[in-house]
């Protein structure tokens, strides 16, 4: 596990898939540290890289742009990237908002896990 300014990851690899689990806020203050961890597991080239925001206890605009980028990254580099953990009333708002739920392909479906994205 490890901190960038006010933000915690932890980093896992399953074969071809990089699991990043993001701790706390993410924010104006946090959005680049996380993009630069993003950056740094992308340069591996995982086929897929998974970011778990079950742990996130809030997320403003800042934050869905911080998303919005690392998705944009993870299509550069040829990886396929999804987001899961998306449970925060909060954090799936901003993603509503933002339009973010449609590109991630966030479940809309009630009988689906909460925060479950589509594949």
């Amino acid at each position: 596990m490890s901190g960038a300014g006010g933000i915690t990851t932890l980093v896992t690899r399953d074969g071809e898939v990089t699991s990043v689990g993001v701790f706390g806020e993410l924010d104006t203050f946090t959005g680049d540290d996380l993009i630069t961890v993003v950056r740094q597991f992308l340069d591996d080239h995982p086929v897929r890289l998974v970011v778990d925001l079950s742990a996130v206890s809030f997320c403003d605009g800042a934050g869905a742009r911080t998303l919005g980028t690392m998705r944009e990254l993870a299509v550069q580099a040829g990886t396929e990237f999804a987001l899961t953990g998306v449970r925060a009333p909060t954090l799936l708002r901003v993603l509503e908002i933002t339009g973010l739920d449609r590109l991630f392909g966030l479940r809309q479906d009630p009988t689906a896990h909460p925060g479950s994205a589509t594949p």
